[in-house]
């Protein structure tokens, strides 16, 4: 997979499971996912999302930028969420990476917090296979998980459709919306090419590769 469509598909989730944060968290955000845009920091008196943005930590450490950073206030509880799109021969690999990539800054959020810390790797392939910890990564998210009716997806050219309808989707039925992640499909328009993220995916493949030759 070339690493313009690895940043367009990964945006995609992020900007999905965003937009239903927002919702959870009661941020003020656009009705339609399609006209949904991230913010890179949003803090309110309950939570902060951070959205690929440098941690700062009384220690250097290299691993510093998540794809989201959550902060519930009410929960006294910080969750690092990490999104992925691989192959599938390197699936689980890849899912192992991301949930061990923010190990040091856990540990240090955690104590500069003084709270807990969690890690939840999201992980798929292009056409939206999962590995069978997945499900049990999202629940920890809290978002709903409700079904889906009307979708076509385009696997063959690895393009992503939805009807109309759901085009329109408003924030209130956003309940309906996660199954189109969990699917490989999102409503999102096609982002510009972050270079520091295709830096990033090209250091996961090198670790991705050095794991392979270990086993």
């Amino acid at each position: 997979m070339l690493g313009h469509d690895y940043s367009r598909r990964h945006n995609e989730v992020v900007r999905c499971i965003h937009f239903l944060l927002l919702n959870k968290y009661k941020f003020k955000s656009s009705k339609r996912i399609r006209s949904h845009s991230v913010q890179e920091i949003l803090d309110k008196e309950y939570a902060e999302i951070r959205v690929d943005t440098r941690i700062k930590t009384d220690v250097k450490i290299r691993c510093n930028r998540p794809d989201i950073f959550i902060l519930d206030k009410r929960q006294n509880r910080i969750t690092l969420i990490e999104v992925g799109i691989t192959s599938q021969d390197s699936l689980q690999i890849v899912e192992t990476v991301k949930l061990r990539k923010y190990d040091l800054l856990a540990n240090e959020l955690g104590l500069i917090y003084k709270c807990s810390v969690e890690i939840i790797p999201y992980v798929m392939t292009w056409d939206g296979i999962v590995t069978k910890y997945h499900k049990t990564y999202v629940k920890r998210l809290q978002i709903p998980m409700n079904t889906v009716e009307t979708i076509s997806f385009d696997r063959r050219r690895g393009l992503e459709s939805v009807d109309n309808e759901e085009d329109d989707v408003k924030m209130e039925n956003n309940k309906n919306i996660l199954p189109l992640i969990l699917e490989g499909i999102t409503t999102a328009k096609e982002p510009t090419t972050n270079t520091n993220e295709e830096l990033e995916w090209e250091e996961e493949i090198e670790v991705v590769e050095m794991v392979e030759r270990i086993i």
